[in-house]
């Protein structure tokens, strides 16, 4: 596992720090739950960054499957596949598709207000689902190819969730700027902790691709011209480089082909639109820039291992 020098170190966290400051953290919603019936979601896609704290019974993820302890937070970043058991089984198991709606979730996990008590063999958990970009363009914690993983106890992380969900549930003056100050501190605590773990030090120095204002241009762009000609020529026109460097640029920057990260940033927006968006599927394939209908079918089926049609959905968290 490579190290960072001390020296390199502080020029890391004065990089760290600039990309704090250009964050862009969009609340999606604070919810507790209680299991009312054992289920495994197996092998799910999720579309946004997820942090869960344990409050009492059995969770478990990963692979092989590892207990949450009681406290203790669970990062899941956008786009990770989530293996992830509520209760202490036998289960139900979900695949891929994930809940497909919220009164499918509720027959297994039933939301509570924070207020509400349990005992320590009851199964709660409190999940908050957030987006985290830079420029407003680039998945911060999945361009850093972050794991999801078990962060443990966190005390300031503890107080920051239960503000959050006391605003939520309640009815204050200022409430959503609250809850959108409180969930910006939340991920500054996360930011703080992959900072300082050790065996994340290979994914901060990723850190350097996003300070390159040509490599933001280009991924700006992208983001809001799905449904335009996104070649190399137009794209290298956009950097200022010639059309033959332009693909060994990015992937020099990001260690992704240009062409493949179109396409997967194509199929990840037409994903989130069928599971929140009454589009037709064809519709859809346009919005994001397939002009063959049956070419995308083949390339979500193997992007995603599961067709279009089996995604469609109301809700946009997996969990």
């Amino acid at each position: 596992m490579a190290k960072i020098r001390v020296s390199e170190k502080s020029k890391v966290k004065d990089r760290f720090n600039h990309i704090i400051d250009v964050l862009e953290i969009k609340y999606v919603l604070a919810s507790k739950r209680v299991v009312i019936k054992p289920v495994e979601l197996s092998r799910t896609l999720e579309q946004k960054d997820i942090l869960i704290q344990v409050n009492s019974g059995h969770f478990y993820s990963g692979e092989p499957y590892k207990r949450i302890e009681p406290g203790h937070f669970y990062l899941i970043p956008r786009g990770s596949v989530i293996n992830f058991r509520h209760g202490s089984g036998p289960y139900e198991v979900i695949g891929s598709e994930g809940f497909i709606s919220p009164e499918q979730r509720e027959k297994y996990l039933q939301p509570i207000s924070p207020e509400t008590t349990f005992n320590e063999n009851q199964d709660v958990f409190t999940i908050l689902g957030f987006e985290v970009l830079i420029h407003g363009a680039i998945p911060f914690l999945s361009m850093l190819e972050i794991p999801a993983m078990d962060i443990g106890l966190n005390p300031e992380m503890e107080s920051l969730t239960n503000r959050i969900m006391n605003e939520v549930y309640g009815d204050e003056l200022g409430k959503n700027t609250m809850i959108k100050k409180y969930t910006e501190e939340l991920l500054i605590q996360v930011c703080r902790y992959i900072y300082k773990e050790n065996k994340l030090h290979e994914s901060i120095q990723k850190l350097d691709y996003v300070l390159d204002k040509r490599l933001i241009n280009i991924i700006q762009y992208i983001q809001d011209n799905l449904d335009k000609d996104l070649s190399n020529s137009n794209i290298a026109r956009l950097a200022y480089v010639s059309k033959d460097y332009i693909g060994q640029f990015f992937k020099s920057m990001t260690n992704h082909n240009l062409q493949d990260y179109i396409e997967s940033r194509r199929l990840d927006q037409a994903h989130f639109l069928l599971r929140s968006s009454s589009d037709s599927i064809q519709e859809i394939s346009q919005k994001v820039g397939f002009t063959d209908a049956a070419y995308f079918s083949r390339r979500f089926k193997l992007r995603f291992k599961q067709n279009a049609r089996e995604v469609r959905r109301s809700d946009i968290l997996s969990m």
